[in-house]
């Protein structure tokens, strides 16, 4: 149904599902994600995928990855061992990507292990595109890139809602153009 009332709008791209595990009760964006089990929300998550792009629509799974609290969330530093992000945080995103085909991931505002999300090189490059093998666009957060060759080198595709450090002028000079 989220789908079609897209496609009925003359969208082509839903900015969703929202799929981060809902660890901390004051967290703004409780109210999109799915659970706070894992195991659930990557079957939620891939059902969803599914059933959107099943009417043409592309889904945009976000917001990559460890998004979980509203207090200076375009700062914080998510300090998560791998294990934990593997086996709590990345399930549904995996799923997403890896069964429901997720044409879309959006990068969150926030930092993971010292590396903004857009910038993340192990998030977006490792695990993302290299592990799971995503060929979709990853786009970031309206107003989450914040330098230019970080973002470039970690994999992001898209800045959103305007290129003011992924644009021509800022990248020419990087590749020596």
């Amino acid at each position: 149904s989220m789908g079609r009332d897209v496609r009925a709008r003359g969208v082509h791209i839903l900015l969703g599902p929202a799929v981060n595990i809902i660890r901390e009760p004051q967290g703004g964006r409780n109210f999109d994600y799915l659970s706070e089990d894992p195991a659930l929300a990557a079957r939620m998550a891939t059902a969803i995928v599914i059933g959107i792009q099943s009417q043409g629509v592309v889904a945009t799974v976000k917001h990559y990855a460890a998004n979980n609290q509203e207090t200076s969330r375009n700062t914080v530093n998510a300090v998560v061992s791998e294990r934990a992000l593997r086996e709590i945080y990345l399930p549904a995103f995996r799923a997403a990507v890896q069964d429901g085909h997720a044409w879309a991931v959006m990068d969150a505002y926030n930092r993971v292990n010292g590396s903004y999300c857009t910038a993340n090189e192990w998030l977006n490059n490792t695990v993302l595109k290299k592990e799971w093998g995503f060929q979709g666009l990853l786009m970031s957060d309206w107003g989450a890139t914040y330098d230019t060759l970080q973002a470039a080198n970690g994999g992001l595709d898209l800045e959103m809602p305007k290129g003011k450090y992924l644009n021509p002028e800022k990248l020419k000079p990087l590749i020596g153009a």
